[in-house]
C-alpha cells in the first residue's frame, strides 16, 4: 500500500514533535523540513519506479495543494498532509486528518473535565446548559445547516462521515456566533423549513438516529467540552501580567455602575445581550484591551483574569494522522 512508503517518517515526525511539544512547548522547523524533503524523495522514487500504486503527477499536486492551504497556520499539519497520500475518490486527506484529530482532542478534554469535576457541579452545569431555549436553538441549527453541509460533503464523496460533519458544524457555529455576530435562529428556522419541504431523507427510519447522534456529539463538544473546559483548562493571571495574544477564559462586563466577571459561556452573543457590552474581545487580548484593563485596575473589584491554558498540539495531530491511516487500512476510506 502506498502509505507504507511514508509510515517511517510519519512515526518519526509524530514521536519527535510530540515529545518536544510536551517537553519544551515548541515544534522545531528542522523536523518539518526533514519530513517535506522525505516526501519529495518518496514521491519522486515512486514515479521513477512506475505506476504500481496508481500515483500520478496530478495526484501529487492535489496532495501538496491541500497541504499548502493551511501552511501559514500549521506547519506541522502541512508536513503530515504531504506524508499521508490517501485519496478519497480524488479528494485529499486534508479534512479527514483534521476531523480525525478532533476525536482524540475531544476524548482527552472530556476525560480531564469529568475527572476534575465534582458530582454536584456536573449536575448544576447540565441543568444550566441544557435549558429548553438553548436546546431549541442548537437543534434548529443542526437540523437545518447540517443538511447544507452534507450536500457539500456528498459532492466530494464523503457521505456518512459524522465526525467530519461534526467538525464543520462546530466551525460554522463559531463563525456565525463570533465573527458574523448575529442571531442565527431565524435563518436556521428558515433553512430547517426548507429541509422539511425538500429533503425526503428525513422521513426515513435511518434519519432520526443519525440526527440525534450528531446533536448529542455537538452538545458534548460545544456545551460541555468548551464551556467546562474554560474553568479546568485555565489559570489565574494578574492583570499587570497580561500579554498580547492571551485567550481569556473569563469575560468582564459593566452593569449598574459596577464591573463584574464570569466564565465565558458557550454563547458569547447571548452573554453580551444579557449582561451588556463586554469590556474586551473574548477571543484574544490585544494591546488596546490590555492597556484598558490595566488603566481600570483601581476601579475593578478583582486583580486577576483567568487565561486559557495552552496545550501541546503535536500529540493530538499525530493521533489524528494514525487514526486516519488505521481507518484507511480497514477500508473505511476509499
Amino acid at each position: 500500500m502506498l502509505v507504507y512508503w511514508f509510515l517511517p517518517m510519519i512515526l518519526l515526525l509524530g514521536i519527535v514533535t510530540s515529545y518536544e511539544d510536551i517537553k519544551f512547548g515548541k515544534i522545531r522547523n528542522k523536523w518539518v523540513l526533514m519530513a517535506i524533503a522525505y516526501s519529495v524523495i518518496a514521491y519522486a522514487s515512486l514515479l521513477l519506479l512506475g505506476n504500481a500504486y496508481g500515483l500520478t503527477i496530478d495526484s501529487i499536486f492535489r496532495i501538496a495543494f491541500n497541504g499548502l492551504w493551511r501552511a501559514g497556520d500549521a506547519k506541522l499539519f502541512f508536513a503530515f498532509a504531504v506524508l499521508v497520500p490517501i485519496r478519497l475518490k480524488g479528494f485529499s486527506p486534508f479534512f479527514i486528518i483534521l476531523a480525525a484529530t478532533f476525536v482524540p482532542v475531544m476524548v482527552y478534554f472530556l476525560a480531564q473535565i469529568f475527572l476534575k469535576m465534582g458530582y454536584k457541579e456536573k449536575i448544576s452545569h447540565f441543568k444550566r446548559a441544557l435549558n429548553p431555549k438553548n436546546m431549541l436553538r442548537i437543534a434548529l441549527f443542526i437540523f437545518g445547516v447540517s443538511w447544507l453541509a452534507q450536500i457539500s460533503l456528498n459532492s466530494f464523496g464523503l457521505r456518512g462521515n459524522i465526525f467530519l460533519l461534526l467538525l464543520i458544524m462546530y466551525l460554522l457555529y463559531n463563525f456565525v456566533e463570533k465573527v458574523l455576530r448575529f442571531d442565527f435562529v431565524y435563518i436556521a428556522f428558515a433553512v430547517s423549513l426548507a429541509r422539511i419541504l425538500f429533503d425526503k431523507s428525513i422521513y426515513t427510519f435511518s434519519f432520526l438516529p443519525g440526527f440525534l447522534a450528531l446533536l448529542l456529539l455537538f452538545l458534548i463538544v460545544r456545551v460541555f467540552v468548551v464551556s467546562m473546559g474554560m474553568k479546568y483548562f485555565s489559570n489565574e493571571v494578574q492583570l499587570s501580567q497580561l500579554r498580547e495574544g492571551m485567550i481569556p477564559a473569563e469575560v468582564i462586563y459593566f452593569s449598574k455602575g459596577k464591573y463584574f466577571k464570569r466564565m465565558k459561556s458557550f454563547s458569547i452573543i447571548g452573554e453580551a445581550k444579557a449582561k451588556g457590552g463586554l469590556l474586551f474581545n473574548p477571543n484574544a487580548l490585544g494591546k488596546n484591551e490590555i492597556k484598558r484593563l490595566k488603566s481600570l485596575q483601581r476601579r475593578l473589584p478583582f486583580g486577576t483574569l483567568r487565561i486559557q491554558s495552552t496545550m501541546p498540539f503535536a500529540p493530538f495531530l499525530f493521533s489524528g494522522v494514525l487514526l486516519t491511516i488505521i481507518l484507511r487500512l480497514f477500508g473505511i476510506f476509499i
